[in-house]
């Protein structure tokens, strides 16, 4: 009987928003202490449990289900109490034969950087050197040394938008079993660049090329995975940064060999790796210039809640106003005491609003005050295909507020914009609607370019900076690029 311990524990920090992730941003979100179960059906714990129960030999041992949303560091408190948790389960459990982790891999705590890798080393210690330890990692992972020298399997997302998580999982647990059985005897290598690439979808090139060339590579015989880390640049560390991973069955010679050659495929487009944004007052001119194009997207990406920003900013609503554009709606603006307003002087009501800059005012703009008339009001996104069960819990009660005949939903959580389910919830045809601004930077792509009759990525202040340059790091490993100019013959080998 093989007894393997599966769990969720992560969080994506921004180290440029300075106030601190708590325990409660945890239990918050409903997810800590969430046993295995299956009830919760895009839980990876599922998906390692879907693999796993297919096996008559295999005990699984949950751990916890343990998400925050992006925000700044963590406490280290926090962190110890859910790794607490985490190691007396394994210890508990007597013998552990593997382990089935879904992380992050761009977690920083108050005091450490290297949050996955401290969870990892501590695993590690406790099980011994021979008990395979697997995490599957966000597609935004900062790889480093400690959880390259403490994981025996570590496997990327494929997709930006990260829509195979799920798929990347039970990956994970296949490759586990393989090694169990001793069918397999995973060997992994990578290949740290000195490349910080900004957020661009895998469906663009030149990010396309390198997961289509990572897809081809697992199919030649003897290679297990190949996948890349493009780093988080908002969390400003040493060890930030791109990264190649490739596992092959006992051939490290093959791996490196992989690993670098993807290395200097990225090396070599590393100028491409930088991303275009749109003017807000020159995308309000293309649309009013086109009124019959709708529905056009304005994405709202410095204020992205996916990327730790607070999803209160106002500059786009503002200047929405201002411009006089109807049809509008923005989904969503965080604002829960306007949401408990709305809800108390009922639809239908005219109500006195403040609406966003509770947390950074002076970046991601200030209140608007306005006259609003309560349009509807909804308990929220009960469930909708592509949304994270997490984000849509973390949405909560929604508020649709007509204001000079733009629609503003305000909501009591806040989580980026995945669906447009929100927005149908509140009564709204999504398909109507002159412009929709969204609060994400990528994962609104999956489901709103459908419908879209043009998307344009906005740029204006907030908290969940798209551009590497707008930054001033402290601690990020130098030279880097594009914070540095590399000769054209460098290897973009690290050191």
């Amino acid at each position: 009987m093989y007894n393997i311990v599966i769990g969720c524990y992560g969080q994506e920090t921004n180290t440029f928003n300075p106030m601190l992730t708590t325990l409660e941003a945890f239990e918050w979100a409903g997810d800590f202490r969430q046993k295995a179960d299956c009830s919760d059906l895009r839980s990876y714990n599922k998906a390692y449990f879907e693999v796993l129960q297919q096996r008559s030999d295999v005990k699984v041992i949950p751990t916890v289900s343990a998400w925050a949303q992006p925000w700044g560091p963590c406490q280290r408190s926090a962190h110890e109490h859910i790794k607490g948790e985490i190691l007396r389960i394994c210890r508990e459990a007597g013998k552990v034969d593997g382990v089935l982790l879904s992380l992050h891999g761009a977690m920083v705590l108050e005091d450490d950087d290297d949050a996955e890798g401290d969870l990892l080393e501590a695993l590690r210690q406790l099980l011994g050197p021979e008990v395979p330890i697997h995490a599957v990692l966000d597609l935004h992972a900062n790889i480093t040394e400690k959880m390259l020298r403490n994981a025996s399997v570590l496997i990327n997302y494929h997709t930006y938008p990260h829509i195979d998580g799920a798929d990347r999982a039970k990956e994970s647990a296949r490759i586990l079993l393989d090694t169990l059985d001793g069918k397999i005897k995973p060997v992994m290598k990578a290949r740290k660049l000195p490349l910080l690439p900004e957020f661009i979808p895998t469906a663009w090139a030149p990010v396309k090329n390198f997961q289509e060339r990572c897809a081809a590579l697992e199919k030649q015989p003897g290679v297990i995975s190949a996948t890349i880390a493009y780093g988080f640049f908002c969390a400003d560390i040493v060890e930030s940064g791109a990264c190649a991973i490739v596992i092959t069955d006992q051939n490290p010679e093959k791996a490196q060999l992989f690993a670098d050659q993807i290395g200097c495929e990225m090396w070599a487009e590393r100028k491409s790796l930088l991303r275009n944004f749109a003017n807000l007052d020159e995308s309000i001119d293309d649309v009013l210039t086109h009124p019959d194009r709708r529905p056009c997207v304005f994405a709202d990406c410095w204020d992205n809640p996916g990327g730790g920003a607070p999803g209160d900013g106002t500059h786009i609503l503002r200047r929405l106003l201002e411009r006089k554009v109807e049809g509008a709606v923005i989904a969503y603006l965080r604002s829960p005491e306007t949401v408990a307003q709305a809800e108390k002087a009922g639809v239908g009501a005219s109500i006195e609003v403040s609406l966003g800059g509770k947390y950074f005012p002076e970046l991601c703009g200030a209140p608007v005050k306005a006259t609003a008339w309560v349009k509807s009001i909804s308990n929220g996104i009960c469930d909708a295909p592509g949304i994270p069960e997490r984000d849509f819990r973390r949405i909560g009660k929604l508020a649709a507020l007509l204001i000079d005949g733009l629609t503003v939903i305000v909501s009591t959580g806040f989580a980026q914009t995945w669906t447009p389910e929100g927005i149908i919830a509140c009564g709204i045809d999504p398909k109507n609607c002159s412009i929709i601004v969204v609060k994400s930077s990528v994962h609104f792509r999956d489901a709103f370019e459908p419908i879209a009759a043009k998307i344009y990525d906005i740029e204006v202040p907030g908290k969940s900076e798209q551009k590497i340059a707008n930054l001033t790091f402290r601690k990020c490993r130098r030279p880097i690029f594009p914070l540095d100019e590399f000769p054209d013959d460098h290897p973009g080998w690290l050191s």
